[in-house]
């Protein structure tokens, strides 16, 4: 996106950052308890939810490697501080509704994909294979023509995953095999463990890689800006 600002505190064409959506998105969902997970510049990123966190219960912990390790160790990280407990990944760059959160945590499996069904992929969608409502293979490098969906950038890691996904991390690290993202610790799990998909309907979900992008998500900001909007601000009166 550019410039030195976190890509979730960048204001969408006029309207509040992404974080903004993020937060008021699980607050609806009734998800009050949150571990954020900080990499760069982190300090705006706590102050902004710090201002913006009203009613969530917000722990804040850094990931130091996040220059040089992928985004696996994130995930890692917010595993490891959040012992027994089911955990709920949410990109800080999507926009979501929060039924998307809701029927996700009513999914039953060990690990949960939320997934958009799309006929047309692009090349940076994280694509996912299914076979009814199990996900059989997750990454950017499936064929197109073997893939029927996109991962909508939130899953729910339950106990059995969680100890799966600490076990790949493990071995990663010793191998220094480090710069993978956390999707790549998801796809070695598919023989492991049980993987269901969650379904995201057409303008329930946005994610925001490029500029181009911003459209979509502001899209799905006004369908449902009741459930998303800043406590507040003009758009929660609309």
């Amino acid at each position: 996106m550019g410039g030195g600002t976190p890509k979730t505190l960048l204001p969408l064409d006029g309207h509040e950052p992404l974080l903004t959506y993020i937060l008021e998105g699980l607050r609806s969902a009734g998800i009050t308890d949150v571990l954020l997970v900080t990499g760069h510049r982190p300090n705006e990123i706590q102050s902004f939810v710090n201002e913006h966190g009203e009613g969530l219960d917000v722990t804040y912990v850094r990931n130091a490697r996040f220059a040089s390790w992928g985004n696996f160790h994130s995930v890692r990280v917010a595993l490891d501080q959040s012992p027994a407990f089911d955990l709920l990944v949410v990109n800080s760059d999507v926009v979501v509704t929060p039924d998307v959160y809701k029927r996700i945590g009513e999914t039953s499996g060990d690990l949960v994909l939320a997934v958009q069904r799309k006929r047309v992929l692009d090349a940076e969608d994280m694509r996912v294979r299914l076979e009814d409502d199990r996900v059989r293979a997750i990454g950017k490098d499936l064929k197109r023509a073997h893939s029927h969906g996109e991962y909508a950038g939130v899953s729910l890691i339950r106990r059995e995953a969680a100890n799966r996904y600490s076990e790949i991390a493990n071995r990663m690290e010793w191998a220094q095999d480090v710069q993978g993202y956390y999707e790549d610790v998801y796809a070695r799990m598919m023989d492991l463990v049980d993987v269901r998909a969650s379904s995201v309907a057409e303008g329930e979900y946005a994610e925001v890689d490029t500029p181009e992008d911003v459209a979509a998500a502001v899209a799905v900001v006004k369908r449902h800006h009741q459930a998303l909007a800043a406590r507040g601000s003009a758009e929660a009166l609309a």
